[in-house]
Order: C-alpha cells, then sequence, then structure tokens
C-alpha cells in the first residue's frame, strides 16, 4: 500500500483541486446527467416499466417472434439512435430528410451519372420483372448462321473468322474528310475560250488577261524598286578602295588629336557625385497647408471636370447614337469583306510545298488565230497537264517545274549505255 502523504500543501487553488476528494460529487453529477438523457422514473409509463405476458399458441409465438426479429432495427444500429431526453437548445433547426439529401445530391452529379443511375434502376426493375426466365442458354455452345454453313469449313474455323475479322468502328474526325479548298475538279473555261465565242464574251476575257499581265507587270517594277536599285553598282577597283579604306580608319590621325583625346580623357577620370548632396530643409506650417489646399483644389477640379463632361454627353445623346450606329456598320462591313475574303482564299490553292502553285496561262487568242470550224483548230493544251495542273491547285500533290506541267523523269541524269566489244569475244575478219 502506498503511504499517504502526510505534509500536502493547501495554499494555492491549484493545490486545493489536486489534493482534494471530489468523487461523490462527480458520481452525483454524472447520475443527474443520465436521469436528463433518459428520464427519471416518475416520468416514464407504466407500459415502459412493466411488461405483461400471456402465454399464446405456439405456432403464434414463433410467427410473432419471426416477425419481430425483421421489423426490429439491427443491433449495430442501436449505437445511432438518439435516448436522450434532454431538449433541443435550438427551437427552429433546419432538419434534412433522407429524401431531401438524395436529391441534392442527385442535383450535384452530372447528366451523364444521372443518365447512368436511371438506366440502372431501370434494368434493376426489368430483372425482378423476368426474374428465373431466360430466352437463351449461355452455357450454349455458338451456332453459325445458316448464309455461312459450308461443307468444306468446319464450325469452328467460320467461328474463329467471325470473331478475328471484319471492320473496327472508329469515330474519325471530321476534319480528315474535309476538303482543303473548294476548288472544283472540273472547272468550266470562259465562254469567251471558244472556237467562235461572242464578241462580248471575247472583250470580256480579253480584259482579264490584260488585267493580269498589268498585275505581273507592277509586282515586278516594285521588286525592282524596293530591292534591286536599293543595291548600289560599282567596279571592282571601287570595291576595293571602299574596303582598303574601311579597313585603314583611324591608323594615320594626327597628334593633335591624340593629345586632345588624352587631354579630355583626363577631364573625364576626375571624380564628380552623380547625385549632388541635398539638404533636409522641413516645410513652413504655412508652406504645408498650401500645399494641401493646392492638392484640394486640383481634385475638386478633376471631378467638376467629370460632372460637367456628363452634363455634356447627357446633350450629345443624337450625336453619340449616330456615331454608335456608324461603328456597327462599320463592324459589318469588315464582317462581309472579312467572309468574302474567307470564300476568295478557299477557291485558292494552298501550300504543299516549297513551291507555290503557279496559274496556267489563259487560252486567249489573236483575233487572226481564231479558227472558222473545229477542223481547222489547233488544240490548246493537253488533257494530261490539264488534270496534272488540277491536282495541283486542288492540293492533291505538290507543284512541281516541268516544261508542260506532265512530269517525267529527266533524262539527262539517266545512265547513258556504251556498248564495248570484248576482246575474247572479237568476231573473225
Amino acid at each position: 500500500m502506498k503511504e499517504k502523504n502526510r505534509h500536502i500543501s493547501m495554499k494555492t487553488k491549484a493545490a486545493w483541486r489536486k489534493n482534494i476528494n471530489i468523487s461523490d460529487v462527480d458520481s452525483f453529477l454524472e447520475e443527474q446527467r443520465q436521469e436528463e438523457r433518459i428520464g427519471t422514473v416518475a416520468d416514464k409509463s407504466d407500459a415502459e416499466l412493466f411488461l405483461s405476458e400471456t402465454i399464446p399458441s405456439t405456432e403464434k409465438s414463433l410467427k410473432k417472434a419471426r416477425k419481430d426479429k425483421f421489423s426490429a432495427s439491427p443491433k449495430y444500429c442501436i449505437s445511432l439512435e438518439n435516448s436522450s431526453k434532454v431538449p433541443d437548445p435550438i427551437v427552429k433547426r433546419n432538419r434534412v430528410t433522407n429524401d431531401a439529401k438524395i436529391t441534392k445530391r442527385t442535383s450535384q452529379v452530372s447528366r451523364l451519372e444521372q443518365k447512368k443511375l436511371k438506366s440502372l434502376v431501370g434494368n434493376r426493375k426489368s430483372l425482378r420483372g423476368v426474374k428465373n426466365s431466360f430466352n437463351k442458354d449461355i452455357w450454349a455452345e455458338e451456332a453459325v448462321p445458316s448464309e455461312l454453313k459450308h461443307e468444306w469449313f468446319p464450325e469452328h474455323v467460320v467461328l474463329h473468322h467471325m470473331k478475328n475479322t471484319g471492320k473496327p468502328l472508329v469515330k474519325v474526325a471530321e476534319s480528315t474528310h474535309a476538303k482543303p479548298n473548294a476548288v472544283q475538279n472540273v472547272e468550266i473555261p470562259a465562254s469567251g475560250a471558244s472556237y467562235n465565242p461572242s464578241i462580248d464574251d471575247y472583250n470580256e476575257l480579253k480584259q482579264t488577261v490584260i488585267e493580269k499581265e498589268r498585275k505581273k507587270i507592277k509586282h515586278s517594277e516594285h521588286l525592282d524598286r524596293v530591292v534591286t536599285k536599293k543595291f548600289i553598282k560599282m567596279s571592282k577597283e571601287e570595291r576595293e578602295a571602299m574596303v582598303l579604306k574601311e579597313m585603314s580608319e583611324g591608323l594615320f590621325e594626327n597628334a593633335d588629336k591624340t593629345t586632345a583625346a588624352a587631354d579630355e580623357e583626363d577631364s573625364e577620370n576626375e571624380y564628380s557625385a552623380v547625385n549632388q548632396p541635398v539638404q533636409n530643409k522641413k516645410k513652413k506650417r504655412s508652406e504645408k497647408n498650401r500645399q494641401f489646399r493646392a492638392v484640394a483644389r486640383r481634385n475638386l477640379e478633376a471631378i467638376t471636370k467629370v460632372e460637367l463632361k456628363k452634363l455634356k454627353d447627357i446633350n450629345k445623346v443624337k450625336e453619340l447614337s449616330t456615331e454608335l450606329n456608324k461603328k456597327e456598320k462599320g463592324i459589318a462591313k469588315k464582317r462581309e469583306n472579312r467572309a468574302k475574303r474567307m470564300e476568295e482564299k478557299l477557291q485558292k490553292p494552298g501550300r504543299v510545298a516549297y513551291l507555290q502553285y503557279e496559274e496556267p496561262e489563259d487560252d486567249f487568242l489573236e483575233p487572226t488565230e481564231l479558227a472558222d470550224s473545229l477542223r481547222t483548230l489547233a488544240p490548246a493544251k493537253s488533257l494530261v497537264a490539264d488534270r496534272f495542273k488540277s491536282f495541283q491547285k486542288r492540293t492533291l500533290i505538290a507543284p512541281k517545274k516541268h516544261r508542260d506541267g506532265i512530269p517525267r523523269t529527266n533524262r539527262s541524269t539517266l545512265k547513258k549505255w556504251k556498248r564495248y566489244t570484248l576482246s575474247t569475244h572479237k568476231e573473225a575478219p
């Protein structure tokens, strides 16, 4: 047994709490809390305190016991039940039922998950209705369709072929089937290029050819002005003299220049402070007040300026509306021009290789070259060359440089075969 501590200090409250025995007080308070939770004997009814037993027949007792057993809550849920008799301190508490919680959770899930849940519930309901009824024997061997049965092929070969062959269903992006541009496969030539055109169609074709030639001349003149004329033409002797002058720059200067440069360097080497020292001059009270009033005056002027502008804008409502309408019209016009440019871009060939597509020459003939009939008409170009250019314009193949548009091997690169006569196979003279 432990010896009692005879020398106990009772000077402070901590010593009193440590050494005093209050077990009887704790037990009393615990009993009081228990009564508040479950209630006292006086508060309970006779049905809760006493049980009147009757002895029924054996069949009814077993049936009732089984029924009570299944209707009663399981033992592991007893700890979750509220057995306290203490009233809720918050009278107006927001109590949420299980149905409300379920609806809240279902509202947070996505539509796809809701569809999955609905399908699962529907499947369960359907399974409950058709329970223990199967139309197909899952353990039966797979049967071969009558269309695929053949005397030369056994069933297992046909089944293996059916499982391991076939075109898989793959979702392909729409951009893979989209055309790179809106160029037609076969373009209809201009009506003025006919062998017997009308005067108006012929003049229209002539005007388009003239416009194209003017654009080409204008582009070449622009390149000549911007690129070619920017470079100075000089002879070999002038270039050598210019290089010698640039390389010998600064080698043969006068002595006066060197001394002047040395004096300048000495003067630059003298010390001089970048930031001059500043005295901390305290402002007087009157100067501070003057500065404060100046700042307040500037702020007041800015506020009055904004308010006056608002009043002026109210009187300019009609002008502002006209400006807004003008801007909207300008935006609509820009949108139309952008759509037009996109349509024109679709009619042009895209860039496939380092070479750009070059439009073929128009089928324009001079008035003297026009034929009277189809018999005397000379063919303008080859049908193969026309189709080859069409492939290039539709960006199906890369443009290449050929003489007439027909791809062919370069004969200069081919090996030239020579005929030799071996000494052992010389013919007799």
